[in-house]
């Protein structure tokens, strides 16, 4: 049903739409994938610190959260398509103020425009997503996209530097991209408009206060739970081209390509788990994904030789790919419909909030011992993602039982 729906819509014009949004999401993570690569050259220039890169992540989190908290609103406002042009604007705006920032400030300013894009674009896209195309496996690919773009971002800089290309100019690219998508969006505004429905059924279910949500301790446990994935996910791709530079000799193109890989594996994985996503129960999968992330965490610290440290960032790539979208799936039956909505919003939120910290935190201790704590530090974090995942379940099937 939902298939066909799906190719119905695309039939009648939807297609393009479908393609701008996925290559939306391709500009939206090339960022994230060029950070850990520009990241040497950017200390170099402004003169400050591995936990310094912090500062950065925060800045762009706080934009990011101020606007996807408000997405509704906005797109109430201004209606998705407006919306999607104009944080487009904004976003290439940051981008381009981060590649001509001439001190330190100036960088932190500009990350926190580009994160106030950022959120706009993500939440935007996925509402629009959810209530007009409506189809999983379109939404499952609309997150790989995000994937493959974080996979390319750090090869594009690494053969730009190369060919004896500063960092910035790869930053003005992507603006260059990111205005174009923008553009492409405003000259088809038509095909982009939210369709008001009236429910189909007459059936209603009840929400709950977000403080009686943020009553239950099982939620404070899911949150924890995202705060860290998110945090450990970024942080194995911004540190990992450091982690093989900087600490073990190796040389940067090759450093660049692993780097790129681990998003690569990434994206594959969402691609994978995307079409196979209802042959397999949530609670084994996530369960079976989260010690394998241990396993290849654990490879990456070890590093007898290079190629060990290399396959354990290949085999975390596609570990940590279904996490995220299958327990967003799960949260109504896990916490119940009534808290789900309110649930969501925060888990969402505290995943930004740990890609804002913990990469962080993790060049923090860097800066104090070496590159090479990189590794334990996923190490320890994921068995305390895994130890509270079955935390969870158990509180799951003591309220059932």
């Amino acid at each position: 049903m939902q298939t066909s729906l799906a190719r119905q819509r695309l039939s009648n014009g939807t297609l393009i739409v479908v393609i701008v949004a996925y290559l939306m999401f391709i500009v939206l993570g090339f960022p994230d994938g060029m950070l850990g690569v520009a990241w040497p050259s950017m200390m170099r220039d402004f003169r400050v610190q591995n936990a310094q890169m912090g500062t950065l992540l925060l800045a762009a989190t706080v934009g990011f959260l101020l606007t996807s908290f408000n997405t509704g609103r906005l797109i109430r406002w201004f209606d998705v398509s407006n919306l999607l042009v104009v944080s487009s604007l904004v976003r290439g705006v940051g981008l381009l103020g981060m590649a001509f920032a001439p001190q330190w400030p100036w960088l932190v300013a500009a990350s926190f425009i580009f994160g106030l894009g950022s959120g706009a674009i993500d939440g935007g896209m996925n509402t629009y997503f959810a209530m007009r195309i409506r189809s999983p496996r379109l939404m499952n690919w609309l997150h790989a996209s995000f994937g493959l773009g974080a996979t390319i971002g750090p090869i594009l800089l690494t053969t730009l530097f190369s060919l004896g290309i500063l960092w910035r100019w790869g930053y003005v690219l992507v603006a260059g991209l990111q205005v174009a998508v923008g553009l492409a969006i405003f000259l088809r505004a038509g095909e982009w408009q939210m369709r008001r429905e009236a429910t189909e059924t007459g059936q209603h279910t009840s929400h709950r206060s977000m403080r009686a949500t943020l009553a239950r301790p099982v939620v404070w446990v899911n949150i924890a739970i995202f705060f860290l994935y998110a945090g450990m996910e970024v942080t194995a791709g911004n540190w990992s081209y450091s982690l093989f530079t900087e600490a073990r000799g190796v040389a940067p193109e090759v450093a660049g390509l692993w780097a790129g890989l681990y998003w690569g594996s990434f994206t594959i994985g969402r691609f994978f788990f995307g079409v196979v996503a209802n042959r397999f129960a949530v609670i084994p999968t996530v369960r079976a994904a989260s010690l394998t992330a241990v396993a290849a965490s654990a490879l990456l610290w070890w590093n007898p030789v290079n190629w060990v440290g290399f396959l354990g960032l290949l085999i975390l790539g596609f570990a940590m790919a279904p996490i995220f979208p299958l327990l967003v799936t799960a949260t109504p039956l896990r916490l119940g419909a009534a808290d789900a909505g309110n649930a969501i919003g925060f888990q969402v939120a505290a995943a930004s909030f740990g890609i804002g910290v913990l990469p962080g935190l993790a060049g923090a201790l860097a800066d104090y011992t070496s590159l090479e704590v990189v590794g334990p530090f996923l190490v320890v974090w994921l068995i305390v993602m895994a130890a509270l995942h079955e935390i969870a379940v158990r509180h799951h099937a003591g309220e059932e039982g």
